[in-house]
């Protein structure tokens, strides 16, 4: 009977670790932040944009279980479908199916951001930074909100970060000069 819940306790911690790990695969996580390194040291735009998608791509589609991918994939048709309310629901449910699937919290963060819901949007982009601290777009989606709410300082603190991470975005070059003339009154 004891090696029988011995046996029964070690399925159940096996099951609980392979659902927390759902997500990317570590080969997968690996190459997310090789390409990250790569993109802020890519010597062109050309070459930014194709990491910049790779990287993406690698968001979007590397998810390892197939039942969820499903989900996320239903939840990105309604969303390109503009069927806001109802895509906020499905990425809500696929983060509490994988709390830590990071292009999850991004996309509801970018769906409550198209509702008006900048408090929500800002709430979960610090959750996706939580999971991936470089994930630009996050980053650049944060910027996005500061501005609409003029906070300027923590606008080009995102800017200032997103450009470290990708210095060739076109979202830092275009804000970031304009914020560091509203702070300091010239671009810097």
């Amino acid at each position: 009977m004891a090696k029988k819940l011995i046996y029964i306790f070690c399925l159940a911690i096996c099951f609980t670790l392979s659902i927390t790990s759902l997500s990317l695969s570590s080969k997968e996580k690996n190459r997310i932040e090789l390409l990250l390194d790569n993109l802020a040291s890519s010597p062109s735009p050309s070459d930014s944009g194709l990491i910049r998608r790779e990287v993406w791509n690698l968001w979007l589609e590397g998810y390892i279980d197939r039942t969820i991918k499903s989900k996320i994939d239903g939840a990105l048709d309604l969303f390109n479908a503009g069927k806001l309310e109802q895509a906020k629901i499905a990425f809500s449910e696929i983060i509490e199916l994988d709390p830590d699937y990071v292009e999850g919290w991004n996309k509801r963060a970018t769906v409550k951001f198209l509702l008006g819901d900048f408090h929500g949007s800002l709430k979960d982009i610090e959750e996706v930074l939580k999971r991936q601290p470089r994930h630009f777009g996050a980053i650049s989606g944060s910027g996005l909100i500061h501005i609409h709410n003029s906070n300027i300082r923590e606008a080009y603190k995102s800017y200032k970060r997103l450009t470290e991470i990708d210095p060739h975005n076109e979202d830092g070059k275009r804000f970031l000069p304009m914020l560091e003339k509203k702070l300091y009154g010239k671009s810097l």
